[in-house]
Parts: C-alpha cells; sequence; structure tokens
C-alpha cells in the first residue's frame, strides 16, 4: 500500500496551527511570523510534505477565471535624480502602460512614487509604501547606467526593468538587446546588404550591459568583415557631424542605430533612404510606421514585470533574491521602408 501523501493539515494538527496559517507559511507570507514560518518549513521537509500538483492546478485554474477583485497597490518607483523625466523615453512609458494594464487585470493599482522628490529619503519612502500597504515595486530604468537604490528591500517584492540598477541586483524584464541586433543584421543580410554600418550612442549602449555592440562585433567576427566598417560610437545623439563623416567615409550600404531619429537627421542633412543608404532601428516603439527594424515590444514588457511581480507577491518572496532571474522578451522584425532587396552583382 502507498504511503499516505503528507497534506497541510497534517502539519497543521502537529504544530497546533489552522491550515490556513500553514498554507500561509508555506508561501512565505509576511502576515505569519518568522518564527511560526520557519516551524512549519522544517516540519514539512521533516515529514516530507509536497504539494499536491492537481490541487495546486486546480487552485491556479480558479485564479485565471475569477473576477479580478482589488488586491492592493503596486508601487511604480523611479528616480528624476538630475532631472530625468521617465515619461520622455517612448519605450519607458510602453513598459508603464504595459504594467499598468496587467496590474488592473490582476486587480491592482499602479502609484507613481519619486524616490527623489523633495526631502525624500529610503528610509522615507519606505515608510510610506508600508503604510499604503504595498508590497511589490517596479522600478522604471534609472537615469544613468549604474544607479543604486537603497531601501529596506526585505519588506518587498521588487522587479526592475534592464539592466541600469546596478544595486541591488534584482530580478529584471527587459528586451532581448543581443538577439535583436543579431536578428536585425541577418534580415538586413537575408536582403543582400553586406557593408554594414552600425552606429550608437556610448551611454545607450552602456545602458544595456553593452548588448548591442556585442552582437555587432560577434555577427562581424562571424561573417569575416574584419570592421570593413567600424562601429560608430559618439558622447550624444546630436553628434550629427561625426555620424554624417562616417557615412561618407566608409561608404556603407546600410545603417544600423537604436535612435529612431537617425531617418530624421539623415534627410534633414540631404542623405536619401534607402536609396542613399538603407537604415534599420532596433529599437522602434511599433510594428506600423516607415522605419525598418525592430519592435522591442515595450508594452508586453511591461506586463510580464507585473505578471512576474504579482506571482512574487503571491509566493511571498521579499527581499534580495539569492538567484537574479532575467527575462528576455523577444523583439519583432518589421520590414519597414528604409531597407530594400539589393541587386546582387552579376558573376558573369
Amino acid at each position: 500500500m502507498a504511503d499516505k501523501r503528507v497534506t497541510q493539515q497534517d502539519i497543521a494538527t502537529k504544530l497546533g496551527l489552522h491550515r490556513s496559517t500553514v498554507s500561509l507559511s508555506l508561501r512565505n507570507h509576511p502576515s505569519i511570523s518568522l518564527a511560526t514560518r520557519q516551524e512549519v518549513a522544517r516540519l514539512a521537509e521533516k515529514l516530507g510534505y509536497q504539494p499536491d500538483p492537481m490541487l495546486t492546478a486546480l487552485a491556479a485554474y480558479r485564479e485565471r477565471n475569477r473576477p479580478a477583485n482589488f488586491e492592493g497597490t503596486l508601487a511604480w518607483v523611479f528616480s528624476s535624480a538630475g532631472g530625468f523625466d521617465w515619461k520622455r523615453p517612448p519605450l519607458y512609458r510602453q513598459y508603464f502602460q504595459g504594467a499598468q494594464a496587467q496590474a488592473q487585470r490582476h486587480g491592482y493599482r499602479l502609484e507613481v512614487h519619486d524616490i527623489n522628490s523633495e526631502g525624500m529619503t529610503p528610509r522615507r519612502m519606505a515608510n510610506i509604501l508600508l503604510a499604503r500597504n504595498i508590497q511589490g515595486i517596479l522600478l522604471c530604468p534609472q537615469p544613468t547606467a549604474e544607479g543604486e537604490i537603497d531601501l529596506p528591500w526585505e519588506n518587498f517584492s521588487a522587479v526592475t526593468f534592464g539592466y541600469t540598477l546596478k544595486k541591488p541586483n534584482l530580478h529584471r524584464v527587459t528586451a532581448t538587446q543581443y538577439r535583436g541586433i543579431a536578428l536585425v543584421l541577418s534580415k538586413l543580410r537575408e536582403l543582400g546588404y553586406r557593408k554594414i554600418g552600425f552606429a550608437l550612442v556610448e551611454k545607450t549602449d552602456r545602458r544595456v550591459d553593452h548588448s548591442y555592440l556585442a552582437a555587432y562585433v560577434v555577427d562581424d567576427y562571424l561573417h569575416g568583415a574584419h570592421f570593413n566598417v567600424p562601429p560608430l560610437t559618439v558622447d550624444h545623439r546630436r553628434d550629427h557631424p561625426a555620424l554624417l563623416e562616417w557615412i561618407k567615409r566608409y561608404q556603407m550600404d546600410v545603417v544600423v542605430t537604436v535612435d529612431p531619429l537617425t531617418l530624421g537627421i539623415l534627410r534633414e542633412h540631404g542623405v536619401r533612404v534607402p536609396e542613399d543608404v538603407g537604415l534599420a532601428c532596433s529599437c522602434l516603439e511599433t510594428t506600423e510606421g516607415e522605419m525598418s527594424g525592430l519592435c522591442e515590444n515595450s508594452i508586453e514588457i511591461g506586463k510580464t514585470a507585473v505578471d512576474f511581480l504579482v506571482a512574487m507577491i503571491h509566493r511571498g518572496e521579499r527581499g534580495i533574491p539569492q538567484h537574479p532571474h532575467h527575462l528576455l522578451v523577444e523583439g519583432t522584425w518589421v520590414p519597414g521602408k528604409t531597407v530594400r532587396k539589393q541587386r546582387v552583382a552579376s558573376t558573369v
């Protein structure tokens, strides 16, 4: 006869607790004292307790299909240091848009908090969030590439976007920047482009942990080009002379950029796109429009971040993770009108 499965009620009976207390303890819920959670965990391990997969699946099914009741509030925390306005970059606005919509589907409101507002300190910010019973934090990308935020993280579940937060090392959700550039380069080669240039702002590449440049360097190496067009890195996106001189000097067939404004810059200076040079951007806001390149699906990134954060809250996961997860959302190729199929030179 098979051994009887150990249940939550068995644990509750042995410890003199209510079954719901055991259930919350096993989910590491903060409403249960740490001592009780540890006691429940020790006995569960000793007895060989394992969740019933059928009941877990049933609970998940019920959760997905029940109307979303109000669960509480999530915080969208950003830093205005140095005059940083998170609403200016279109992709960040889309993160928020996706996050806000998905939070509502889970029964949460998304509330905006500036950790750098006048008179604000990390301790005060934490007290505000705790007083409002906010357990989950979404951290907007930081003003600089190596941002740090000091909060009592043990009180919160937290997820950040991209790689601009250096400390602490939290769970992250971002676009597949490396694979995105690789996909763009692959599509360009399929169209017959061979002399491919890559232009970017240096601080932009640092904000993505140099994923953009790494993808271009690897592609160049694998195709034996050995930088017949060296990548252009500038200090500021307004460095138009450097961009135009680089294009004139190396006479590439197509330029890959991470800045959608490059199209306007080229046309403003009389460069015909795609007649004189093709142009593809890996950071498009939408799959519609004239520009060729990659849409990062930033709204989906925002939704994914909320799904992950809500799951953390339900599992009772708080604090800085021992093994941070990086969730990557694939982009979508956009054919657009700024690149075109190249004629293959005759070998006759």
